[in-house]
């Protein structure tokens, strides 16, 4: 999810040959649902924080893992680990 508009981030898709959409969401409104707004991010403008996140299908947050260092990220082993967590809990 980036605050960039739609057709940007359907170039940078296309640009970067990825199979799946880019969540636009220019008026950081799901950005502030999840609380994960980072003022004055990158040339003073407000963006989203990096964030992995599961989500149930009731829009719960399950898991998360927030900073505000984009090249921090959870490693798959980790996200997968969280994802067969939840599977498991619902069973």
């Amino acid at each position: 999810m980036v605050v960039d508009p739609p057709n940007v981030n359907a170039e940078l898709a296309r640009h970067l040959g990825l199979t799946y959409p880019i969540l636009a969401d220019p008026t950081l409104t799901v950005v502030d649902t999840y609380r994960l707004r980072h003022p004055d991010g990158h040339d003073g403008h407000d963006i989203a924080r990096s964030a992995s996140v599961l989500i149930d299908a009731e829009g719960i947050v399950r898991w998360s893992v927030v900073t505000d260092n984009f090249r921090l990220r959870p490693a798959p082993a980790t996200v997968l680990a969280a994802v067969d967590a939840l599977g498991n809990a619902a069973r």
